[in-house]
Formats: C-alpha cells, structure tokens, sequence
C-alpha cells in the first residue's frame, strides 16, 4: 500500500515515522523538499502531482494550505482523505464560520469585511475583537487584537476579513478525533491549551467534564463525512463550550498522544484513510507538550532529558526564526499538577525564562 502525503513539513514527517513500524510506503508531495520528504519513500515536486496522486492508493494532506491542483485531482479520482470540502471550507475563515453558524455550532459573534478599515470599524463597535484575514495566517499570523484602546493604523494585510467578538473565556481546550469511511468514530480526552500571540505554547491532558466536547466533535465530522482525524479547538467559559476553530488534520494539541496514549493521533489518522480498522485510544498517564519555538536546543538536550519523564522531537527544519515551531518536548507524570511543574521547568531550560524573545 502507498499513501501519499500532500505537504512536507513536521506532521507529515511525524505520520511516516510512526506508521515506518506498518508495511506502508509514503510519497511525499510539495514544492520544497522538508522534513517529511527526506524520510518518504519517493519525493514528488508539484509539477508531478499527477504521477504523484497515481502512484497512490490514498491520498491525505498535513495542512489545509497546500496545492490546489493536487487536492483537486486527487479528490476527482476519488482518493483524497479527509474529502475536499473539509479543505475549502479552511481556505477561506468566512467560509467555515458560515458552515458552522449554519449547522448552530456555538461560535463567537463575528462580521465579514472587504478592507481592514472596515474591519477596523466594526471590531471597534465590538469593544474588544480579533480581525482575522480569511485567507492565510496560523499561529498568530493575519491575526490583529482589537481594544478600545486601540487606534487605528493602516496593516499591510489583505482582505477580506473576519471580525470576531472577544470572548473573555476562562480557558482554551482541544479534542483530537477519528472518524473512518464507515463512520466509526472515536477521541483522545480533551486537554488544555496555553496560547500566547495566537501560537500553542504548552497543553496538558486529560481535561475533564469533556463530554459536550465529544458530542460537538462527532457532529461537525458527521456534517462532514470526515475521514481521518480532525482537530477542534474550543473557548470554555463558564462550563459552557464555543469552537474555535477546525483543523482537518492532525493538529498540534495532539502531539501530547506520541508519548502518553495507546495509539498516537498520527497512527489513528493513517487508519482512518487507509481504511486500517480505527481504535479505542487510552491515555496511560497525564500528557503534555512544550513546543519549541524560535530557538534551537542543542546544547539543553541533557537538562532536557534530565528532568524524566519526558522526550523530544525535533523536526529538521533547516533555518531557525522568531514564532517557527522548530520541534517539541513530550512530558508525561502521575498527575496533571506533575506534568504542570515539569513544563514549567522546561519553559525556564528552553526559553531561558523569557519566552517572549522568541514569539
């Protein structure tokens, strides 16, 4: 069997890693070779995405901003997982807050707009709001934070843009699911995130009182006649949930599952679009991650591991930069207050204590 994997950063990588234990070939798709492509079993540039889709029996993505001519092709010949609408809707933030308003999911108040003076009006009749631009932009990016405060100034941004309410919410939560081509469905516990500038900074498991979370989750994919795994991130405020966002991939607040669950997100999201029969995950211990971001690691490796419990992953990427996500740090311990504390340490290793010089 070969699967084909459109994209070549660090989920890509991360999904052949694991799976190199099956008798699974990877071909890899995209316009530079990356951390995915120097471990696939055949690289493709984008000017072969034909005989890249054709050499495949299943074809999946590891970001939803990759070539359209592939993702097209591949859905016309009926092997792209998760399916193509899933993508479009995450192209464009005006899209997918239409689907899911229309299919009342709980979201935030938000606005549409052509210009950012426009969005800048509105986010101000707000009060407090985030214009975000429909196309493009993750981790913090064509992202613009909104007070009262604020005054305005032009952004070198193009519209058009989503307008979004803050909500003043207690805290940020996420849940990884699987859904396969006969519609079984299963979850990884939800955990808690801790964002800053719009980047994952840090997540633990298990977050409890989940089961709303899980019920939403089975909903959006059923709307979506999803296969694969799928990442939803959710405000909580007051006990009561709002989504975020959809990821129609394997996701960041997922990583957490390499070291601390029975079957990783990645492997789950390979069953699921190969048709592999999908599991039950169980989470053996309270789980985290520490991403790595802005900065390299070499000489913090012993401090790193010295603290136990804990494992790197780094993803090869060949030059460093301010807000990149360079690789990430698996934490695991008897309890969530244990995975608190050791994360806290290896913010102090990693960042030096002072995180903001790298995001």
């Amino acid at each position: 069997m070969i699967v084909g994997i459109i994209g070549s950063g660090q989920l890509g990588y991360m999904m052949i890693m694991t799976m190199k234990k099956y008798p699974i070939k990877f071909h890899v798709l995209d316009n530079n070779k990356g951390p995915a492509g120097y471990i696939a079993d055949k690289f493709f540039s984008l000017s072969q995405y034909r005989e890249f889709v054709d050499s495949c029996d299943f074809v999946t993505f590891e970001f939803e901003h990759v070539d359209e001519n592939t993702l097209e092709y591949a859905s016309d010949r009926g092997k792209l997982r998760p399916n193509i609408k899933t993508v479009e809707l995450k192209r464009d933030r005006s899209l997918e807050k239409n689907f899911l308003k229309k299919n009342h999911f709980p979201i935030a108040d938000y606005e549409y707009a052509e210009t950012y003076g426009e969005a800048f009006k509105i986010a101000k009749s707000f009060g407090s709001a985030v214009i975000k631009t429909c196309k493009g932009g993750y981790d913090g990016k064509g992202q613009f934070f909104i007070s009262p405060e604020t005054e305005y100034k032009e952004e070198n941004a193009r519209g058009p843009f989503v307008i979004e309410k803050f909500i003043n919410y207690d805290f940020e939560a996420s849940t990884i699911a699987v859904r396969d081509s006969r519609g079984h469905f299963e979850f990884f516990v939800p955990s808690y995130n801790y964002n800053k500038n719009g980047i994952l900074i840090y997540n633990i498991a298990p977050l409890k009182d989940h089961k709303k979370m899980i019920t939403m989750a089975q909903k959006l994919m059923e709307k979506l006649d999803y296969i694969g795994v799928m990442g939803i991130e959710y405000y909580v405020i007051d006990n009561c949930i709002k989504i975020n966002e959809y990821a129609p991939r394997v996701h960041n607040t997922g990583h957490h599952t390499l070291l601390g669950s029975s079957i990783s997100q990645f492997e789950e999201h390979i069953h699921a679009v190969a048709d592999i029969p999908i599991v039950k995950p169980e989470l053996f211990s309270p789980s985290g991650i520490l991403n790595i971001i802005g900065t390299e690691i070499h000489d913090k490796i012993d401090d790193i591991m010295n603290l136990g419990k804990s494992d790197v992953y780094w993803y090869h990427k060949t030059d460093i930069r301010r807000k990149r996500k360079m690789g990430h740090i698996n934490v695991y311990g008897k309890s969530v207050g244990e995975v608190k504390e050791k994360i806290d340490k290896l913010i102090n290793i990693v960042y030096n204590g002072d995180i903001d010089n790298y995001i």
